[in-house]
């Protein structure tokens, strides 16, 4: 083998010189070094004629092949000696020719990864690395080893580093400095924090920032042909904690950050209300000290300007940051005490003389921004502006101004309320209630509502006193108001007065002015008052009492009091309140059931009225029927269905409107819930949703068909389900137009609830649907099934009636239906019902689940635009502007889009697809080259002018919206310009 082998003998030097594969034998050497045939040393030895040889091309070679080599080795394989000797042996290598630099700094790196590498062999290295290669010299891929090398190193033992002084810190300083590729200073910006962090620079502080700070701000555009491209935000990113990194830096940070703020770049601006940001973590508060004065009058400047919010956002977000970390100092010096007055003094002044709300607006949130940063702030904050701003909003004439003093006033009592200062503000606070009396006393919708608000907010300070002429103005817009903003916050707002007086309020509002028999009398504003009764209801003090009223007048029969119209109204309050979760929990609703019998006398009710009431009035009971029934525990749900279940399906068979009553009682019971009631309802449910000609009936009877397969536990108890309802179908003629029409709208819900608990089994019925699509007589039945698959409705398969519900059912859906619709024949004549049921499964799908299939999706979108079916185009146009705004798979076929956009442009029908046609037409001439746009650029513009003169506003708006960029297309410095 030796004689064979050149790696066994000097031949080897000679085999690299003469350039003859010998780098292809590599993984053969690795084998015989691996099996101990060889000693790496010796392949040294046998190198040395290359390695010394007088060409540097020929040593350039002798080192990149040995370097090769060193990475093909296992990290493990080399003793410690033999580490340090080849790591002092690539050291030597420095000081060779440059051509044999690149080699020996990747060669270094493998060395270092070596599992025996010992961190004081980096010492002479580093001082022949800084002595003999001038990094800015090497080319971009050796100034990046250099860094990597240091970077490893400094992770490897970064105390170790520490030891070697300010020669290995000078020596990194030179080697950064001037460095200009991108993805170089991007790496070394992530790099420097944690190296300045760890390493002391010592007198070196100033030479470093200078080094750093010579990239700021960040001006730089990557080139449009770059796959690989560092933006320049992302270089702004990983600056900024460079700049801020270490405390030393503060007072030169502090200079160049006010010396940018002050410029008229934008760019340069936002990246020093960054780093002030941002600097905040790390420099001690008295390095601002001296700039405080100069740092609020820019900030305040950038606050105050009123064309870029993100300028704005950012100023905000800079003086939090400074406020926060001035406040550690308030027990030690007066700074910033002095500083927050200062900005609370300027304020106070542009309140003053503000004369929009806008003006007002812009000056209060910077209040709150600072109280919001720091206790202390709040303090001095709140104690000045709660009595100035009551009084200026009394002394001042505007009515929006009027209402901004209220908001101001909610939002700063929250503030102080997070910072648990209440207590140091009591005087201050305790006029707020009189201060909502009086905007709520005033005759105007507006003042109301932000009164009302307020006074939520400060219901802890509300005194006994006050109560009375609250309830006053608050019954009256319950009794009067014909707005339901008003009396929503209205109803709200009685409910919050309730929880702090319930006493008071019980004989103010519910045994006084909303007594229930008076109210039903009076025949006046009755629903609002009952829901303002109904919501009280979920207080503890008020449930048995109110409850037991209307649960009363929903008993009694229609001849004792003539108030069988009332009573409707009556379950409609309590099913509206009950309904809401943030009302009334699952234990309460259930212990309102167990208390007061709530299904019992509901049901009383419907029995009584089920013929001579219309469904419509009936419904509120189903409902509260519902979500009772979703509310109570799994032996008292089972409970009820053996009260009831016998007799209403008893009545079932006499009149379909008892089905209503079947499925408020089964819709919502838990999963575990089960019994030999279920296959007799299943199948009874079946017969109205194959039989029945009314659709409402239809709807509920396989929703609630759906209800049962979606709950039942998989075993014995989803498999009789499931056959029964196989072998019910199996029965059902398909030669019945009519008939057909009705199963299809069924198997849809099968389907959706096999395919939201996960079940495969959804399948068979997905295929059964695509039958129908292709058949003309029922294809549209079929596009509609569909929809009812992927879309939701808050009445049926939701979590409320304890309903499995996969997150990822529509993805699944998607997914089946594309595979399907591959070996799908679609037929001219159901084309149109075909592409309604893409649009359909497209609307409801995740858009990054779409980006999987663009190739696929596009054309269909392309192709559906031609149809005048307004549901297809309102999805199609929506999802074709997604691809452009995302891919530029559209700018192949502009050719045949644009003439359809234009044409949708003035589609009669639907303002809706004008707007989002003209919308999409601006995406692509904004987001496509305009070597791809200028060959259509002047049909298009002559095409979009009869949108100019739409009848409608909104249209117009687009249209010269769309038409201008159009026309901006190929202008001098256009963005898009090639």
């Amino acid at each position: 083998m030796e004689s064979e082998s050149p790696w066994y003998s000097s031949l080897l030097s000679d085999r690299i010189i003469a350039n003859d594969g010998i780098t292809d034998e590599i993984q053969t050497i690795v084998a015989d070094i691996t099996a101990n045939h060889i000693n790496l040393l010796t392949i040294i030895e046998n190198l040395g004629g290359v390695l010394i040889h007088k060409e540097p091309e020929s040593r350039e070679k002798g080192m990149s092949f040995f370097t090769k080599l060193l990475k093909q080795l296992p990290n493990n394989l080399l003793t410690e000696t033999e580490v340090r000797f080849i790591a002092k042996f690539y050291a030597d290598r420095l000081k060779d020719n440059h051509r044999v630099i690149p080699a020996v700094l990747e060669g270094y790196l493998s060395i270092i990864d070596m599992k025996n590498y010992s961190i004081e062999n980096c010492e002479e290295f580093f001082i022949l690395l800084f002595r003999e290669v001038p990094c800015q010299s090497q080319v971009r891929q050796d100034r990046y080893h250099i860094y990597l090398i240091i970077k490893k190193l400094f992770e490897k033992n970064s105390g170790y580093l520490k030891s070697l002084g300010t020669d290995f810190v000078y020596g990194t300083i030179s080697s950064i400095d001037g460095e200009r590729d991108p993805r170089n200073l991007l790496f070394l910006f992530n790099f420097l924090p944690m190296f300045l962090s760890e390493v002391p620079l010592g007198h070196l502080n100033e030479e470093m920032f200078e080094v750093i700070s010579c990239y700021y701000p960040i001006d730089f555009h990557p080139s449009p042909n770059d796959p690989e491209a560092v933006t320049r935000q992302e270089l702004a990113n990983a600056l900024c904690p460079c700049l801020c990194a270490i405390p030393e830096f503060g007072e030169l940070c502090m200079v160049l950050l006010i010396e940018k703020l002050d410029s008229h770049l934008r760019l340069a601006k936002l990246d020093s209300l960054q780093l002030l940001t941002e600097s905040c973590r790390t420099f001690k508060a008295d390095s601002y000290a001296p700039f405080l004065r100069t740092l609020w009058t820019s900030i305040q400047r950038e606050i105050f300007q009123k064309t870029d919010d993100e300028l704005n956002m950012a100023a905000h977000k800079a003086l939090s940051a400074l406020v926060t970390k001035l406040s550690i100092t308030v027990n030690t010096d007066q700074g910033f005490e002095s500083f927050v007055k200062g900005i609370l003094i300027s304020i106070q002044t542009r309140i003053a003389e503000s004369t929009t709300a806008i003006q007002f607006l812009q000056a209060v949130r910077v209040l709150l921004t600072t109280a919001n940063a720091a206790k202390e702030a709040c303090v001095i904050i709140a104690a000045a502006m709660i009595p100035a701003a009551m009084t200026f909003s009394d002394f001042n004439s505007s009515q929006r101004l009027q209402i901004g003093c209220l908001e101001f006033l909610g939002d700063l009592y929250a503030v102080a309320k997070h910072w648990d200062i209440l207590h140091m503000i009591k005087e201050q606070i305790g006029a707020i209630p009189q201060h909502c009396l009086n905007a709520v006393s005033m005759p105007v919708k507006e003042f109301q509502i932000a009164g009302f608000k307020l006074l939520i907010k400060v219901i802890n300070e509300l005194q006994s006193d006050l109560v009375l002429p609250f309830v006053e103005v608050l019954i009256h817009n319950v009794q009067y108001s014909h707005e339901s903003d008003l009396l929503s916050i209205s109803v709200e707002t009685v409910h919050v007065i309730a929880r702090k007086y319930p006493e008071l309020t019980m004989s103010l509002v519910v045994k006084g002015k909303c007594h229930l028999n008076s109210v039903l009398c009076e025949k006046k504003a009755v629903e609002k008052r009952l829901l303002l009764l109904s919501n009280l209801a979920s207080i503890d003090d008020f449930t048995k009492i109110i409850i037991e009223e209307m649960l009363k007048v929903v008993t009694n029969s229609q001849d004792e009091a003539g108030l069988k119209c009332s009573v409707a109204r009556v379950v409609e309050a309590l099913s509206e309140s009950i309904s809401n979760s943030n009302l009334f929990s699952e234990h309460k609703v259930a212990q309102i059931e167990s208390d007061h019998s709530l299904i019992d006398s509901v049901l009383a009710w419907i029995f009584r009225e089920i013929q001579d009431i219309s469904h419509d009035k009936l419904s509120h009971g189903y409902q509260l029927i519902s979500h009772t029934m979703s509310s109570l525990p799994r032996e008292k749900q089972q409970q009820m269905l053996c009260k009831h279940a016998p007799s209403v399906l008893e009545k079932c068979k006499q009149n379909e409107k008892y089905l209503f009553i079947l499925e408020s009682l089964y819709s919502s019971v838990d999963h575990s819930v089960f019994d030999d009631t279920f296959q007799i309802v299943l199948s009874t449910t079946l017969d109205f949703a194959v039989m029945s000609d009314n659709e409402i009936i239809r709807t509920k009877a396989c929703g609630l068909c759906a209800h049962f397969l979606n709950k039942a536990e998989y075993g014995p108890k989803f498999e009789l389900l499931y056959d029964e309802l196989k072998k019910y179908l199996s029965m059902c003629p398909t030669n019945n137009q009519n008939l057909c029409t009705k199963l299809t709208l069924l198997y849809a819900w099968i389907a959706k609830a096999l395919v939201m608990r996960g079940s495969d089994l959804f399948l068979f019925w997905l295929q059964k649907i695509l039958v129908a699509l292709s058949s003309p007589d029922y294809s549209r039945d079929a596009a509609e099934a569909l929809h009812v698959i992927m879309t939701d409705s808050p009445d049926y398969l939701t979590p409320r009636h304890h309903c499995r519900v996969s997150l990822l059912y529509k993805q699944r859906m998607f997914q089946s239906f594309s595979k399907l619709a591959e070996c799908f024949i679609v037929k001219e004549e159901i084309k149109e019902s075909y592409m309604l049921s893409w649009a359909y499964i497209l609307a409801k799908t995740p858009k990054t689940v779409l980006n999987d299939e663009v190739e696929k999706i596009v054309p269909l979108v392309i192709d559906s635009l031609v149809y005048g079916n307004k549901e297809l185009l309102l999805v199609m146009v929506d999802i074709l502007t997604y691809f452009v705004k995302t891919n530029s798979i559209v700018a192949s076929s502009l050719q045949t889009v644009l003439p359809r956009l234009v044409k949708l442009s003035q589609y009669v029908e639907s303002m809706d697809i004008r707007i989002k046609s003209l919308q999409c037409l601006y995406e692509i001439a904004n987001c496509y080259r305009t070597i791809y746009l200028l060959p259509y650029k002047q049909d298009v513009l002559f095409d979009l002018a009869p949108a100019l003169d739409d009848k409608k506003r909104l249209v117009r708006n687009t249209a010269v919206k769309a038409r201008t960029r159009w026309f901006l297309i190929g202008a001098p410095g256009e963005a898009k310009e090639n």
